[in-house]
């Protein structure tokens, strides 16, 4: 979710982790732009020879990485480069093979078609959400909603007006993508971001697997082969650190979660902020952003996909939408007595109201409210898929400003 570029001891994540939970009072002020829409930056196609498919290579397919570069575009250097790799022409067999190889964890098909002569790319084949946003920028925005709560120094309020911030994040985005891969033919995305808490317990919850660890298996990030030996395609990797505080000791902070697409090679949304891209990048472009010594780097997979999990043999429900697993109802579901009497009001906000906001708060050493944040969900129109070549686009009503704009809340969002 947020970069952070350099670090000099492993002791000082804890610092930095302390700042970052206080972003609910920084957000808005640092990240904003006053349009809320996605955008197509300014780009040019650049070659990338280091890029490696090991799938492609197994089946004997050439290819030439590329990267289309944003420049200054982008908020950073670092996320400047939006990765692909052309193939050229297709046989119809190797087509298919790719196709199999690249989308067979997701229920959500590409719908890209076969022709003798067109030329193709990775993002061809991999599933329609990855090909819809790749290289585009989503610009954050915020709408004042009204008679929501405030729970800044524990001093509830229940008629307050709030700013809702609409934005997205690595893990909102990530969750999305297993979403569509877990429910077929999901034609619309959603927007959305979610407490670390939260969304921590949603990606490691009784429908993920662990798949390994850096902590019981620190060689995983010397050693590619080790790391990439136990993968597949559609896993997640979870990049995560410890906060010690007296009110929560050891509390866990999520840092940064990606989607596997082929060895050291994962999707991401490469930031919360604005002017970063979503994008295929490399475990040595995720590594410079993310120095390997600071944070825990762990893989998980769902259920349904590893056919040596203890539970495969126990019912399995489907992945559920971001709004009812990161909006503020489920987050009340979770809460401790305690926290239950603290946050009273939100239990008693309509459950159309609940679903389509998630609630961030950051705390002192004694358990205080010093800082909250409302973020928005928000469902779009479905992706378009072009009649001719199959291939999906965002509709053109996410480039629209008051498309993309969270709409407002019901005057009175109680019960």
């Amino acid at each position: 979710m947020i970069t952070i570029r350099t670090f000099t001891t492993a002791s000082s994540a804890a610092v930095v982790a302390k700042k970052i939970l206080l972003f609910a009072s920084t957000f808005f002020s640092c990240h904003l732009i006053v349009h809320a829409l996605f955008l197509t930056p300014p780009s040019k196609v650049v070659p990338y020879p280091s890029l490696r498919l090991t799938t492609a290579d197994r089946l004997g397919v050439s290819y030439a990485g590329i990267a289309e570069d944003a420049g200054k575009a982008a908020s950073l250097p670092g996320f400047a480069l939006s990765l692909d790799a052309e193939f050229g022409t297709l046989s119809q067999t190797t087509f298919n093979k790719l196709q199999t190889k690249y989308c067979s964890w997701s229920d959500t098909k590409s719908q890209v078609k076969w022709d003798e002569d067109r030329e193709y790319t990775l993002l061809d084949f991999l599933p329609p959400i990855m090909q819809a946003v790749s290289g585009k920028h989503f610009q954050s925005t915020r709408s004042k909603q009204q008679n929501l709560p405030s729970f800044v120094d524990d001093r509830q309020k229940q008629y307050t007006e709030q700013q809702v911030l609409l934005t997205s994040n690595c893990w909102g985005f990530a969750w999305e993508v297993l979403f569509q891969a877990d429910n077929p033919d999901t034609s619309a995305m959603t927007v959305s971001t979610a407490d670390p808490t939260s969304a921590w317990r949603a990606l490691t919850g009784p429908g993920f697997d662990l798949i390994q660890s850096s902590l019981t298996k620190p060689k995983l990030i010397s050693d590619k082969k080790l790391r990439n030996q136990r993968l597949q395609s559609g896993d997640v990797l979870l990049l995560w650190h410890t906060i010690a505080s007296s009110n929560r000791p050891n509390k866990v902070y999520l840092d940064h979660v990606v989607t596997c697409i082929d060895e050291d090679v994962y999707f991401e949304k490469s930031g919360s902020g604005d002017n970063v891209p979503y994008r295929i990048n490399t475990w040595e472009g995720i590594t410079a952003n993310f120095p390997p010594f600071v944070f825990n780097w762990e893989w998980r997979r769902l259920v349904r996909r590893n056919r040596n999990s203890p539970s495969i043999w126990q019912p399995y429900l489907r992945l559920k939408p971001a709004s009812e697993i990161f909006g503020v109802d489920g987050r009340v579901a979770y809460l401790n007595t305690r926290d239950r009497e603290r946050f009273a009001w939100l239990s008693k906000l309509r459950p159309g109201v609940a679903r389509r906001l998630s609630l961030t708060t950051s705390r002192d050493d004694d358990g205080a409210v010093e800082a909250q944040a409302y973020t928005g969900i928000l469902v779009l129109e479905d992706l378009v898929f072009d009649e001719e070549t199959g291939r999906a686009s965002l509709p053109q009503s996410t480039f629209d400003e008051q498309s993309m704009k969270l709409p407002k809340l019901p005057t009175n969002p109680y019960e």
